[in-house]
């Protein structure tokens, strides 16, 4: 069974011990969007920290601000993992800026395939 949450960008399914997150359409996301996120993931997660798998299609922009929250200690403590899909060479380069310049706080890694992603993502469901 899965859950999911909605947020004005998001949409975040709970499934099988891994949150997935969708953009819903496509958007530049800032600060209050990446807390927004992170709240639906806390919620959804019930206090667990859980792999999540982030599907950056559809993401034109990362602002500096929702870099910095989305690689720190706010979202370490809801995330035990990110795998990052990046589907074209815009959102590749848009993956590898933001983990060559904020350097996040857990096991980070991007991915070309859904299923790639997952199977890495399954090591760290506890």
């Amino acid at each position: 069974m899965s859950k999911s949450v909605d947020t004005t960008q998001f949409r975040i399914t709970l499934e099988g011990g891994i949150l997935f997150v969708n953009i819903r359409h496509p958007c530049d996301v800032g600060l209050d969007d990446a807390r927004s996120a992170i709240e639906a993931e806390r919620k959804l997660g019930a206090g667990k920290r859980l792999p999540t798998l982030v599907d950056m299609t559809g993401t034109l922009s990362i602002d500096r601000e929702a870099r910095r929250y989305f690689a720190g200690p706010e979202t370490a403590a809801v995330q035990n993992a990110t795998a990052l899909i990046v589907s074209s060479p815009f959102t590749q380069a848009i993956g590898n800026f933001f983990l060559g310049l904020n350097k996040p706080a857990i096991p980070t890694r991007l991915f070309t395939n859904k299923s790639d992603a997952i199977a890495w993502l399954r090591l760290f469901v506890a």
